[in-house]
């Protein structure tokens, strides 16, 4: 549909233009929206044929929540009468969401989760010509919203569904077990998207393994995709982990177990070298910025090890320790614990000026530290506590689990210590813990991330799972791509969201092949064309050099027989896979090779191999094998070339789901 701004527009924009000055990512904001609307259902016509579904898939602290502020006014401004945003469950994120919807659209009736209690004033609220309702992804609200609009009789308002962090808590979490069973908010979901006949149903997140490894035919996988590009500024996983990176700093990871009480019969009291030198690191880092700025309101650090709310108690202590003996030892220069903590200072200090240019006078620096850590403030933000993340002194030191790990924005953080450490981490999920990313290029230079060396090739391997991603998803923004990247000893998501006889996957140094090849006569012309196309190379163990873009030229010919079954060997998929994998490795290069004269007639397992034993042993692992044996006529079977693929070694698993 043809999409015009209008009054509701023209005055987010505005809003947003005090808020992000650059021009440029303005405007990307509104192309990134006017795409969503674009491809979303025509809000005056009739119910469409299948249904209307998309993903904005953005960075983590990216400035998605402008995007989604803009579609639902640029909504609002060519027919829908509904926006409904659903987002987190937690009532800091909540109210956070809350507050930037109402801010940025200011011609719109706003609802929360209170406003549709009273049924006669919420009815004569959806006469509204548009109107926003902002819900979190809690079962009895949702369900009680629905009965609300059920009772309003309001099923013919053309709706957009704006599902935040979509792949949260939307997915049905019974899915795993084949059941019919299907978890509450799920199911609401579900019926919000029938009750309303003309709607489009739009997921938003930096994290969509789990959306994107439903089957193909899910009415949770999106069909169209919108990738969000962050503005200047941003500072995402390369400026961490990259292999040139200079701000992360390793501790060691039995360290982070004494900041867990729960693994302890009696826990010391004592802080960890590493953290230790992680908060001199932020006292510096932030003082330097205080003195550059006495204006600002104030500087973060960030504190995530745990989701166990006795260690989260710990660890408050402990630094609430720090600070009264910190603040101690300042005041007294005899003391020889002052040399030390004045020591660990001088570190930090020496340490940060490696990146960031015209550091104050260190004296200065301790000076301020001295004047303004008695009023340093120590927060547990978690499930339990009532903490909001704002800064109200100098030194704000946060420190939680889950609650700080999605959707937070912890404004002016500047040091991190992170140590998570899960058995098997999903990727997704430890990508949400990456509090260090967003706008903070201007504070590049005094910012650290500390960890443990495993936890940082965890990062380092699910940033390049990302890039590869969303390299993916550029490619082919329908949705309709076949594989999804993953990194040992990663797990894409959690697997309860996942249908377990619809995924599929490729892993590192493994074998595959269709189960048995198409031997019908139609299928003699694609047997022609291989035979021109490995003319000139003749019967070899031994292998030849050639491209990966051959490879895929091959495969395209080899159309596998569909009644003996087809899961692992897909042509596209397989052609999707090495196409991921020559970004993965940076080359183009595969081996090739073949016999000719070869007469099976047994069917295989797509990963049972069809060569002689030890015939794999003749080229190297590095990079892609293909084999390719031609079969002779049988019968009524056609001659044919019968394929087999062997991945490169590595700690890659490409993963993806298909349709039975």
């Amino acid at each position: 549909m043809i999409i015009r701004d209008g009054q509701h527009s023209t005055e987010v924009m505005n809003v947003l233009r005090r808020e992000i000055p650059n021009p440029q990512s303005l405007e990307s904001i509104r192309d990134k929206a006017a795409r969503i609307l674009d491809q979303s259902v025509n809000p005056i016509g009739q119910p469409p044929e299948h249904p209307s579904d998309g993903l904005l898939y953005g960075l983590i602290q990216s400035g998605k929540t402008s995007i989604i502020t803009v579609a639902a006014a640029m909504a609002a401004d060519n027919g829908f009468r509904c926006i409904l945003i659903l987002t987190s469950d937690i009532d800091l994120l909540y109210d956070q969401t809350l507050e930037r919807v109402r801010r940025a659209l200011r011609g719109l009736t706003v609802l929360g989760k209170k406003d549709w209690k009273d049924a006669q004033r919420f009815e004569r609220q959806l006469r509204a010509s548009a109107f926003v309702v902002v819900c979190s992804k809690n079962g009895s609200k949702l369900k009680g919203l629905l009965e609300a609009f059920k009772a309003a009789r309001a099923g013919g308002l053309p709706t957009l569904i704006v599902d935040d962090e979509a792949d949260q808590a939307s997915l049905n979490t019974f899915t795993s077990k084949g059941s019919p069973q299907v978890s509450k908010i799920n199911e609401v979901i579900t019926e919000f998207r029938d009750f309303f006949p003309v709607n489009t149903y739009l997921q938003v997140t930096a994290t969509p393994q789990a959306l994107f490894l439903q089957r193909p035919d899910h009415r949770y996988r999106p069909s169209f995709t919108v990738l969000s590009e962050p503005g200047p500024g941003y500072v995402g996983g390369e400026a961490f982990f990259d292999p040139s990176e200079t701000l992360l700093r390793s501790v060691d990871l039995d360290e982070v177990d004494l900041l867990r009480s729960t693994h302890q019969p009696s826990p010391t009291g004592t802080v960890p070298q590493g953290l230790r030198r992680a908060l001199c690191a932020f006292l510096v880092a932030a003082t330097t910025k205080l003195i550059r700025h006495p204006d600002q309101e104030g500087y973060a650090f960030l504190c995530h090890v745990s989701v166990n709310k006795r260690d989260h108690e710990h660890i408050v202590d402990l630094i609430d320790r720090f600070r009264e003996n910190a603040v101690s030892v300042l005041q007294t220069p005899t003391l020889p614990k002052h040399r030390q903590f004045v020591d660990c200072l001088r570190e930090a200090y020496a340490d940060l000026g490696g990146t960031e240019q015209h550091m104050p006078p260190f004296d200065e620096i301790v000076e301020k530290i001295q004047f303004y850590l008695p009023g340093a403030t120590i927060r547990l933000v978690n499930a339990t506590s009532n903490e909001e993340v704002e800064l109200d002194s100098v030194y704000n030191i946060f420190v939680g689990g889950n609650k700080l790990g999605r959707g937070v924005t912890i404004k002016n953080l500047l040091v991190s210590y992170y140590g998570r450490n899960p058995k098997k981490p999903n990727a997704d999920t430890v990508l949400q813990h990456a509090r260090m990313y967003g706008y903070r290029q201007k504070d590049l230079g005094l910012t650290r991330l500390f960890l443990p060396d495993k936890l940082a090739e965890h990062f380092r391997l699910i940033h390049q799972m990302e890039s590869a991603l969303r390299d993916l998803v550029e490619r082919h923004p329908q949705g309709k791509f076949e594989g999804l990247y993953i990194s040992s000893p990663l797990q894409a998501t959690r697997r309860n969201v996942l249908d377990p006889n619809a995924i599929g996957y490729y892993v590192a140094g493994r074998m595959y092949n269709p189960a048995y090849p198409l031997r019908t006569p139609d299928i003699t012309r694609h047997t022609t064309s291989i035979d021109g196309k490995l003319a000139s190379f003749a019967d070899s163990l031994q292998g030849y050099s050639i491209s990966v873009d051959l490879v895929i030229d091959l495969l395209r010919e080899c159309v596998p027989d569909p009644q003996r079954g087809i899961e692992l060997w897909e042509p596209k998929t397989l052609i999707t896979a090495l196409e991921k994998l020559r970004g993965i490795l940076a080359h183009s290069d595969a081996w090739l090779i073949l016999q000719r004269g070869r007469r099976l007639r047994q069917p295989r397992r797509e990963t049972q191999g069809i060569h002689d034993s030890g015939e794999d042993r003749h080229v190297g692992r590095a990079i892609p094998t293909l084999f390719m044996y031609r079969q002779d006529a049988n019968g009524s079977e056609v001659e044919v070339w019968w394929p087999q693929i062997r991945f490169p070694d590595g700690n890659y698993v490409l993963a993806f789901s298909f349709s039975r």
